[in-house]
């Protein structure tokens, strides 16, 4: 009587069946996007089935950390172009996702390479773009980047924006909705331009921007807002954003003070924000309010402020006043956090802190403050005695 096969003809039958040769295609790919990219080139020797997969993944990621060449870093450089190159014009099918990481290295030169992948890019359906090339190898952004308008996310490194090749407000962006850029110089209003084709954009992060010109924001979808680094005038208009960070630089001399001066103004920036939740302020930025302003402008409340970060000069008048007043006007405010700083005055508070009536309700509702390099100042006793 036969009860089946024997455990021989079972183990010979599963040694058999090729069970990476009947992966979904699906999966393969997955596969594939989370290995190294030069290891998942090696995966071509693994069967038939799998000769070409490599050359149909639909993400892609570059770094030139795993071209490591001793101490002969130029091999390394070559041996990293060429494999991108020779790996994007055998590639075949669409290209979801786009990584290349250069950071490792600060001296590689991606040349002309960068506006040819970019051509390559724009007729493969693209729709996340991260490039994080070196701060030597500043670049202008390819005309070919704005024709990838499937785009839904986006982060460049050490790039020029110029409003020549800047797509027309009917074409532009309509599906991206995260714009990171990183050590990026702006000419004219090519990032409000950028914004403006981009209907849907609800995240826009930008650090080391470095901007000669005036820039206008609007955007009826943003809901965070990030900016650092040195501008002349910010002009914004989202009326449903929930979180701002705004940290201005500016450029110092020789002798270490800083000269130059921004013509931005901060009052009625602030009155814009109806929805905001998050407020942080740092660097410069409250050396461009207006004391005047502060004083004649009729109070505004924003309810649905919690959080409130400032780096601030508590013994400047005008700086310290500015803070009052957007206590004053956040009444459910839960997190405070304050970076203090000594700058030269111009109107000194003459004991601003100590001055305030104890009936204003201010901190009713504060949960967690924080205080950093509090030096006992003055000013800052005064502070302390009114909060507590």
């Amino acid at each position: 009587m036969d009860h089946g096969s024997s455990p021989t003809k079972k183990c010979k039958s599963v040694v058999d069946e090729d069970f990476l040769s009947n992966l979904p295609e699906a999966l393969r790919d997955k596969i594939l996007c989370c290995l190294p990219i030069k290891e998942a080139v090696g995966t071509c020797l693994l069967s038939r089935s799998w000769r070409y997969t490599r050359a149909s993944m639909t993400e892609l990621m570059f770094r030139r950390a795993d071209f490591a060449s001793g101490n002969d870093s130029a091999d390394g450089d070559r041996r990293f172009l060429k494999f991108t190159d020779m790996f994007l014009f055998l590639h075949n099918g669409p290209i979801l996702k786009f990584g290349l990481n250069t950071i490792a290295n600060e001296m590689v030169s991606t040349g002309g390479h960068l506006y040819r992948w970019m051509l390559m890019l724009s007729r493969n359906k693209i729709k996340e773009i991260q490039l994080q090339t070196s701060i030597r190898d500043s670049y202008k952004v390819p005309s070919s980047f704005f024709s990838c308008d499937e785009l839904e996310y986006v982060y460049l490194r050490a790039c020029v924006f110029t409003s020549l090749h800047l797509p027309h407000l009917s074409e532009g962006f309509k599906q991206l909705h995260t714009l990171r850029l990183e050590h990026v110089t702006v000419q004219g209003n090519s990032l409000g331009d950028l914004v403006a084709s981009c209907p849907n954009l609800e995240k826009l992060n930008i650090r080391g921007l470095c901007s000669k010109s005036n820039i206008n924001i609007r955007s009826t979808k943003l809901k965070m807002l990030k900016i650092e680094g040195q501008f002349t005038h910010l002009n914004l208009h989202a009326p449903y954003l929930t979180s701002i960070w705004i940290r201005l630089e500016l450029k110092s001399e020789t002798d270490g003070a800083s000269t130059a001066r921004c013509n931005f103004n901060l009052s009625p920036f602030i009155a814009s924000l109806s929805d905001v939740e998050t407020i942080r302020f740092h660097g410069h930025i409250l050396e461009c309010v207006e004391h005047e302003f502060l004083i004649l402008k009729q109070p505004k409340l924003f309810n649905r402020l919690t959080e409130i970060s400032l780096e601030i000069n508590l013994g400047d008048l005008k700086e310290a006043n500015f803070a009052l007043c957007l206590f004053q006007q956040a009444p459910n405010l839960r997190f405070v956090k304050l970076k203090l700083i000594s700058r030269n005055s111009v109107v000194p508070t003459v004991h601003f802190w100590e001055s305030i009536d104890r009936d204003v309700c201010l901190f009713q509702n504060v949960e967690v403050l924080g205080l950093f390099d509090y030096t006992g100042s003055i000013a800052e006793l005064g502070f302390l005695k009114l909060l507590l």
